[in-house]
């Protein structure tokens, strides 16, 4: 390593532009981060969507679902396929693994469903994947404004509004809600059509044909080419309603027989603070820059707003979120950097010393973020921001270490480069190995499994290349710096040893002449501690807190639209009362696939900066009452207080048993503490009208199934047949059958066919009409029928309500042949602990391979690892004293222990070792190095500790990698530290026991002559 060191020194005006060089850069690269909230992580799973008009569940399932099923099972590398059917809608979820690259398995996955021979009715299957970045950036509402009309507000919204929403660059999608149905819809009436002997094939052909521009070729006039194109195209509802079904002498119009109309009744209700509203979320494109998107989208809605006829409301922006993030974690970084400055100029006791170490944390920052730049594919979010926060602690440690000695040797040396090379040289071995061995412990973060691998990878990333980085600014730039300012300012000489270090040295001598009270009195401490444990909680990723919270009403199926309005109305207006609420968003009626609930309502609440969620949820779900049958509850933005989630799977059993072990179940979880939002997946059948098509029959009439199944269903749904439009705007054009005018079974029975031969029979002579009990959803997990119990667990120890639900589930009986398993965070707990000790047991094995090759031999590595257990220890403490339970966040922290931890005995046994090699004996070697490295290995544990201080505090907004990780780091470096000064000298003496005693013997035979 000494190369570098030499080359700077002979070249110090290439040095000196490289740095300026890596400031320009990094400013640079800085401005061109995508700048996320959270990682770019994409889920592993691809979601098939299919919408099959009119279908009922069964149809779904055999006609959609199955044929889908076959096909998507066959897909490579997938591991489950779940789905569900329902009335006119079919989804199929497929699960892989986080290794896999979602777009190919999208691709894969489209290309597998491609040659699927569905029913001609079925719309072409969407296929979609999911991740951090399909989430909505921006919830915003539309209202009217001045004298606008609500019909006014939704053209506006319709054709101008969403169109310039679409065309922001990045913006990938945009959902409205709240938006008046603008599709025009004829309803026949059957007993008008039976007296003017007209059928519904017959009126459904005129139509279409009298909609249709057909291009029939090119005429000359004045010779000029011109397009001649025949067309009978209606442009009006007017003209719709006198297109001639049948001509003279007994003229039928579509007005006898029908009624037309523009819209529906309105299925879902949209307001905002009380008034009525248009929502409208905002979705960017994986690639896009969240603050850069949200500020356009921003732009546009001001446009609108100065227009005077429509105000905006934003609800929520993530950018601000983004912005905040990046300000705390710039904040806390700063502040870590200015603490751990302080501690090293109180050690130093000189300004320019100071400065030239400290130069460190910028110059490894800038480095880092060129590097992560132009050789990864990472977002600035908070993972990326909080690694450069923690990693602001550690860059300045191999820094201190070599101006420490450099200042250490100039009070008894002349300066000179040989000397600045010599001092950085002496040291060069330690630091080199001790970064490695820092970095080598967050390679075993790629055995993570799941979303939390995925999330650290980019914090582990941005450590890394800071380690790695303030390596090369300490073998460099420091030497460097201390020849151009103190060349002729030489450090004031200090007493060589001080005080601390003589007591110091007069503990380790005591300690190693009582090597078994030490060990003994060792072990009693970290097996003492080891109760602490049960003292925390566990949970899967720490608590963040975001400052909107979701409610949601549910009704008993059934219940009209209107009485959910009246409902939730009194809702909003408590919500409305609240002082901490900014703005709420209700919606009622909920859109299930192609069907609207009328029974749910659901709001988005904003609220004020200083807000306590839990407490105002608390308060309100205490506060609002619901009728018995009816469920109200409240969750925040992470799906519950603690980010973790329940999900309990039952399978097995017949259909019945299966749903009474699935309400048993839910009926349990919801009695237990900590949990909320508990429901299940079950749905309540309705009754349907079934058209069983008689084979035999249908085919003397000279039908096959599938022809008359075609003929027949457009007498059960909607059927989209053109549109009608004046050139400007245009709507959708539906034909159905009145509703009031098929009163009976017999009714529809009656209805007629036209057959392909001009023939004309009743429905009632190819099909049996009867009344059916249809299922409201079917569930498959691989091909057999399951259901499931979801909710949110809002204690912050999730481990403990896990156990808890375990234990009830455990107690009771279910039908024969029913099992239940339980994931979410149950699942994620599991997954997390067992990932993490294995990535702990190959750090281990990493860290003490490095360690061997830096030293060359066994011992001394052995002995450095017994630093170790006592930063669980500590780490324990810290935990306990900040009041969280243990996380993944935490035992990240325990896992960049074992990196940082051995550092310092690193330090001290490089410098024992070399002492030993110049004719000193271990215990003298021992007592001088500890003397020697005590002020450079208390200097960098307690920068490291001073530079954590604020991320540990909460100083800033909170995050994922915040409190949890800092106050780990910590408390296992102050408690690693002390001890490592005491147990490491220790081992190394006992390892080297035969050695050390002759060594003793031969002083002691000295010293007797």
């Amino acid at each position: 390593m000494s190369f570098f060191t030499k080359f700077s020194l002979k070249n110090p005006v290439a040095i000196v532009i490289l740095c300026l060089l890596i400031a320009v850069g990094a400013v640079f690269s800085a401005t061109k981060f995508r700048q996320e909230q959270l990682p770019d992580v994409d889920l592993p799973s691809v979601t098939v969507q299919a919408i099959y008009p009119g279908a009922s569940p069964n149809d779904v399932l055999n006609q959609v679902t199955v044929p889908l099923e076959t096909v998507l099972r066959n897909v490579e590398g997938v591991k489950n396929v779940t789905s569900q059917s329902q009335n006119n809608f079919a989804m199929i979820t497929l699960e892989f693994s986080f290794k896999d690259n979602m777009e190919d398995k999208k691709k894969k996955v489209e290309d597998a469903i491609t040659n699927v021979k569905l029913p001609t009715e079925v719309e072409h299957p969407k296929v979609s994947s999911f991740g951090t970045s399909n989430q909505a950036i921006i919830y915003s509402a539309v209202q009217v404004k001045g004298n606008t009309s609500q019909e006014e507000l939704n053209d506006i919204v319709q054709n101008r509004i969403l169109p310039q929403l679409k065309s922001v660059d990045g913006v990938a999608d945009v959902k409205a809600s709240g938006l008046t149905d603008t599709g025009v819809y004829i309803q026949l009436n059957t007993d008008k059509m039976k007296e003017k002997h007209l059928s519904f094939n017959m009126i459904q052909q005129v139509l279409q044909a009298n909609n249709l521009s057909i291009p029939l070729g090119e005429a000359t006039l004045n010779k000029t080419k011109e397009p001649v194109i025949i067309t009978g195209k209606v442009d009006s509802v007017d003209n719709l309603k006198n297109v001639v079904l049948s001509p003279e002498p007994n003229k039928v119009v579509l007005g006898d027989v029908s009624d037309i109309k523009k819209g529906k009744d309105v299925n879902i209700i949209s307001r905002t603070n009380g008034a009525p509203s248009i929502g409208i979320d905002i979705y960017k494109a994986s690639s896009a820059n969240t603050v850069a998107v949200s500020e356009k989208v921003l732009e546009s809605y001001k446009a609108f707003d100065d227009e005077g006829k429509v105000q905006t409301l934003i609800e929520y922006d993530r950018s601000a979120d983004v912005k905040e993030s990046v300000f705390s974690m710039a904040r806390e970084g700063g502040l870590g950097a200015l603490f751990a400055s302080i501690l090293i100029l109180l050690f130093l006791r000189n300004v320019r010393a100071t400065i030239i170490a400290i130069v460190s944390i910028p110059l490894s920052i800038m480095i880092s973020l060129i590097t992560l730049k132009y050789f990864s594919n990472v977002t600035l979010n908070i993972m990326t921001l909080g690694g450069m926060a923690v990693a602001t602690g550690r860059v300045v440690d191999d820094s201190i270490v070599v101006i420490e000695n450099i200042v250490r040797r100039l009070q008894t040396e002349k300066i000179s480069k040989d000397l600045l090379l010599s001092a950085t040289r002496e040291v060069g071995g330690a630091i080199t190995a001790s970064t490695v061995t820092t970095v080598a412990v967050f390679a075993p973060l790629g055995l993570l499994q799941g979303i939390s691998g995925e999330f650290f990878a980019p914090f582990a990333l941005t450590v890394a290349s800071s380690l790695v980085a303030s390596l090369i600014v300490a073998l460099t730039v420091v030497p460097l710096l201390a020849w151009g300012l103190m060349r002729k300012r030489v450090p004031k000489e200090h007493e060589m040893e001080s005080g601390m270090a003589r007591t110091y040295k007069r503990v380790l001598n005591w300690s190693l002449n009582h090597k078994a009270t030490v060990l003994i009195l060792s072990v009693l401490l970290f097996v003492g501690t080891l109760p602490l444990t049960q003292l925390v909680g566990v949970t899967f990723m720490p608590e963040t807190e975001n400052k909107f919270l979701f409610a949601t009403v549910e009704m008993p199926k059934g219940t009209s639209l209107s009485t959910v309005d009246e409902l939730s109305r009194k809702i909003d207006e408590e919500f409305r009362n609240n002082p901490a609420v900014e703005t709420t968003h209700v919606g009622v009626g909920q859109q299930n696939g192609q069907t609207v609930e009328p029974n749910y309502a659901n709001w988005f609440l904003k609220l004020k900066s200083d807000t306590d969620t839990k407490q105002l949820m608390a308060d309100m779900k205490a506060k609002i009452k619901v009728e018995e049958g009816s469920k109200f509850d409240m969750y925040d933005g992470n799906g519950g207080g603690a980010s973790a989630g329940l999900d309990i799977t039952v399978t097995g059993g017949t259909a019945e048993d299966r749903k009474q072990a699935t309400e048993d179940i839910t009926a349990a979880v919801k009695k237990i503490e900590g949990t909320s939002n508990v429901n299940n997946n079950l749905q309540e059948g309705s009754k349907g009208v079934q058209l069983q098509v008689r084979t035999e029959d249908a085919l003397k009439n000279g039908l096959t199934v599938i022809q008359a199944s075609s003929m027949l269903r457009p007498y059960l749904t909607e059927s989209q047949i053109g549109k009608v439009g004046d050139g400007k705007s245009a709507s959708d054009l539906f034909l159905t059958l009145k509703g009031n005018s098929l009163t009976t079974l017999g009714e529809i029975g009656k209805m007629t066919l036209d057959l392909p031969t001009g023939k004309q029979i009743q429905v009632k002579d190819i099909a049996d009409v009867t009344q059916v009990q249809l299922p409201g959803k079917i569930q498959n997990k691989n091909g057999d029928e399951y259901s499931s119990v979801t909710g949110t667990i809002t204690s912050a120890d999730a481990n403990a309500v896990n156990t808890a639900i375990t234990d009830a589930l455990a107690a009771m009986t279910l039908p024969s042949g029913v099992k239940y398993s339980m994931g979410g965070s149950t699942e994620d707990i599991q997954n997390m602990m067992s990932d993490m000790m294995l990535a702990m047991s190959v750090a281990l094995g990493m860290v003490y391979i490095v360690m061997v090759i830096s030293f060359g031999e066994g011992r001394a590595p052995f002995a450095i690892l017994f630093s170790l257990p006592f930063a669980l220890v500590g780490g324990l403490l810290g935990t306990i004293v900040i009041g969280e339970p243990i996380s993944i966040s935490s035992l990240i922290g325990f896992l960049m222990l074992i990196g940082i931890v051995v550092t310092n005995a690193i330090v001290l046994i490089d410098r024992v070792q070399h002492q030993i090699k110049n004719g000193l004996s271990i215990r003298e070697a021992l007592l001088e190095s500890g003397g020697t490295r005590l002020r450079p290995i208390l200097m960098t544990a307690i920068a490291t500790i001073f530079a954590l201080v604020p991320l540990a505090a909460g100083i800033g907004s909170g995050s994922i990698i915040s409190r949890g990780l800092g106050a780990v780091v910590i408390g296992g470096l102050v408690t690693s530290t002390l001890l490592t000064l005491i147990v490491v000298p220790v081992i190394f003496e006992l390892l080297n026991f035969r050695k050390a005693r002759a060594e003793r013997r031969d002083t002691v035979a000295k010293v007797a002559l």
